[in-house]
């Protein structure tokens, strides 16, 4: 396990949320269109109505945008109170509009990615409950993917909920958010903002299935690898995508980058962060065929520095939240994108800071940690039994 790395110094004000801050929102956030889907690859058999949505949101840079997503309903008659809505936050698929989870098709290859909480979902609807599922800022919307900016993610999160909910008035006021890896840091991130965020709705539960945390200290660890191969490939295909995320929060860091902080080859394949979904940056005609070493240009320490300064700002770890709010995390004790005992920390950190936590872990892989069957029951089951 790669210790912490020590950071010294302010983090830029871009770079994240202080754990005690609020976005301000620039536009309400609601639905402008909507799109039937029947393709059973998004809509669910267990959902009696799916529709691809549109809505309106704030950006990473505070400018109003718009971001899409999908709204599922459940095929029970609402309740007096109405459908109560979960918000399901999908793991890693890269930051290309084509990874959208909402255009899924067969044979994508970002296909079990994309669908990982599935089986949460399903019972989430068999249970009586409403499931928005928001592609997040940049995926299948205007700009690019701010990946693992929390407040870009609980932004995606929050303005969803709060757009499903005006948009269907079968839908309540109680709300619970899940998420898988990027979309666990999208659930946590946006369970910590203020009550007033959310208008009238009600967070009751937030569950984050294998999050990642001390990613500044992994790639930091990591980054002077001088060789390439599948053992890598993968960590750079990650790599492609925090450093166009810190790009998309921050014009200064963008300029940083295209101008001797990667180097030439490096640079040449940027483009393709906004063309290629995540298993296609990891190929070897991508940034799966450079060594970690090979990514840094001539200004490539100085660069490496204002990252791992992104983020550790927006580290997990770093969140605060209500005191009565039940939090569960769920991990894989093979998970090598989150490993366990990096995971079991971060349990340890919000329970020493006096939040409730279930906690739990299962001998399985990243990938695993949602879409296990008996995984998936029990999360779906303690989502529903915080109602």
């Amino acid at each position: 396990m790669v210790c912490a790395t020590a950071l010294t110094g302010a983090a830029p004000s871009w770079a994240g949320p202080t754990p005690d801050s609020s976005t301000t929102r620039l536009v309400v956030p609601q639905i402008l269109d909507t799109e039937p889907v029947t393709d059973r690859t998004v809509a669910l058999p267990q959902a009696e109505s799916t529709l691809r949505v549109r809505y309106t949101s704030t950006s990473v840079r505070g400018e109003p945008t718009t971001m899409t997503g999908t709204l599922l309903t459940p095929p029970t008659p609402p309740p007096a109170d109405g459908w109560p809505l979960a918000v399901w936050n999908h793991m890693t698929v890269g930051g290309a509009d084509a990874c959208a989870p909402s255009v899924a098709h067969a044979g994508h290859s970002e296909l079990p990615r994309m669908t990982s909480g599935d089986g949460i979902v399903a019972r989430l609807l068999d249970a009586g409950f409403a499931v928005a599922r928001p592609d997040f800022e940049g995926i299948g919307g205007p700009g690019p993917h701010p990946y693992l900016i929390g407040d870009s993610l609980a932004r995606s999160t929050i303005d969803m909920a709060v757009a499903a909910a005006a948009h269907d008035p079968r839908i309540g006021r109680d709300v619970v958010v899940a998420g898988h890896s990027e979309g666990a840091v999208a659930a946590l991130s946006a369970a910590a903002r203020p009550s007033s965020e959310w208008g009238n709705l009600r967070l009751r539960a937030v569950s984050a299935l294998a999050p990642p945390t001390q990613v500044a200290a992994l790639l930091d660890g990591a980054s002077n690898i001088p060789v390439a191969g599948p053992a890598i490939n993968e960590l750079m295909g990650l790599a492609a995508l925090i450093g166009s995320g810190a790009a998309a929060a921050d014009p200064d860091f963008d300029a940083l980058m295209e101008n001797g902080g990667l180097s030439a080859r490096a640079r040449a394949l940027r483009p393709q962060v906004e063309t290629r979904c995540y298993a296609d940056l990891t190929a070897p005609d991508s940034f799966g065929g450079l060594a970690p070493a090979q990514l840094l240009g001539p200004r490539g320490e100085e660069m490496k520095r204002e990252l791992l300064a992104v983020l550790h700002a927006n580290d997990v770890a770093r969140l605060v939240f209500p005191r009565d709010l039940p939090v569960r995390i769920d991990s894989g004790t093979v998970d090598t994108v989150s490993p366990q005992p990096l995971v079991s920390g971060l349990v340890d950190t919000y329970r020493r800071a006096g939040v409730s936590v279930t906690y739990s872990d299962r001998f399985t892989g990243h990938p695993g940690v949602a879409t296990d069957p008996r995984n998936a029951t029990t999360i779906a089951e303690w989502l529903i039994a915080q109602l």
